[in-house]
């Protein structure tokens, strides 16, 4: 089977709408250099993977043709790192890897696509700025975005919102700092800043958000278990799991609500830059995927996601368990991971006379350019 065949990508060119789909956009005239890459990457890889892979890659269902595009890029990283595919299972699938030491590992792959396109977030916050600039009262504020879905916004209920809460404020009939509008596509918070406004100074400070962190969480949370619960009824539960969720754009999930997730609370963050902090988790804390004794086969959790200011590249991070029954390390799996230091679990274990893993970011391949 071939990947992108010439009379498929000029029967596309010429299929009136479909724009949305990513097989369209990919047969497009401006697309050539995506198309060699991705035929480039699907060449370079199994041949037990390249048929699910020209198969899902010829869908206009797109969560079809992301689910293939999360699956190649995710055997192209391993490959790259040294791990070899050495039998598909089903359904899922499920794929069976050697690791560079030469450990069976069962590597599952989630497809993710957002809601919003690039750029949503700051076209939400420059529409909702502009239109509030004109607002009538005496008080500062500042407007929260929590939660905004895409659809034709209509800023006049909002502005109406605002003043009547700023009217209420100047009358001394509202108590607090903070009000908010809620509809079934937005969720907005107001907070006044504690100043009056000056001459000729707008009463909009800024607007902050949206925050996308809890939403992209509470979808990506119960997929992550599904996937664990079903490879622990497999018959390969007793391999050791790398579960791979693969995005289409950026994932809008900090560090901090990744790491809750997956490994609770932190006893204490130790100083340092961005990266170079030194994390500390008890033996014991709050609820989260890697401290269940059930998901003890999870070597770790990666997210990967589509970098859409550079088509051909991939970001790519891991986080893994330290509470494993065989964890994994960062040499292993061949790129940037939130991992176990031992020699500093060691030290501040001794300091703070109590049992510690001391989490810290290494390893520098951070993204994959594909092709």
């Amino acid at each position: 089977m071939e990947l992108f065949p010439p009379r498929l990508v000029s029967d596309l060119e010429r299929l009136p709408g479909a724009n949305h789909t990513y097989l369209k956009q990919v047969c497009g005239p401006d697309a050539v250099d995506v198309r060699n890459r991705l035929r480039s990457v699907v060449a370079k890889g199994s041949d037990l993977h390249r048929d699910r892979a020209v198969e899902l890659l010829s869908s206009l269902d797109n969560k079809r043709f992301f689910q293939g595009f999360a699956e190649v890029v995710t055997l192209a990283a391993l490959q790259d790192a040294g791990w070899a595919l050495t039998r598909m299972q089903h359904p899922g699938p499920s794929l069976e890897m050697k690791s560079p030491a030469g450990r069976p590992w069962t590597i599952g792959v989630l497809a993710f696509l957002h809601q919003t396109r690039p750029g949503g977030e700051e076209s939400s916050r420059e529409m909702l700025a502009t239109a509030l600039k004109g607002v009538s009262g005496k008080h500062r504020f500042i407007v929260l975005i929590r939660r905004w879905l895409p659809h034709d916004f209509d800023v006049a209920p909002v502005r109406r919102a605002i003043e009547a809460w700023l009217t209420q404020v100047a009358r001394d009939r509202w108590e607090g700092r903070y009000a908010a509008y809620d509809d079934d596509r937005i969720s907005l918070e107001f907070c006044l800043t504690g100043e009056k406004v000056r001459r000729g100074e707008p009463l909009l400070a800024m607007v902050i958000g949206p925050f996308l962190a809890n939403r992209t969480l509470e979808a990506i949370e119960p997929r992550v278990v599904r996937e664990l619960d079903r490879h622990n009824a497999g018959p390969l539960r007793d391999t050791p799991m790398l579960l791979v969720c693969g995005a289409d754009q950026p994932w809008a999930l900090s560090p901090g609500y990744a790491r809750d997730f997956l490994y609770g609370r932190p006893r204490a963050i130790l100083g340092g830059a961005p990266g170079e902090t030194v994390t500390l988790f008890s033996p014991t804390g709050s609820i989260a995927v890697f401290r269940d004794p059930t998901y003890r086969n999870v070597g770790g959790v990666v997210l990967l996601d589509r970098n859409p200011a550079g088509a051909p590249v991939v970001n790519i991070r891991a986080w893994l368990n330290p509470w494993a029954e065989r964890p994994s390390t960062p040499s292993e799996i061949g790129f940037k991971c939130f991992a176990e230091d031992k020699v500093a679990s060691s030290v501040l274990s001794s300091a703070w006379h109590e049992p510690l893993r001391a989490m810290t970011w290494q390893g520098d391949r951070a993204s994959m350019e594909i092709g």
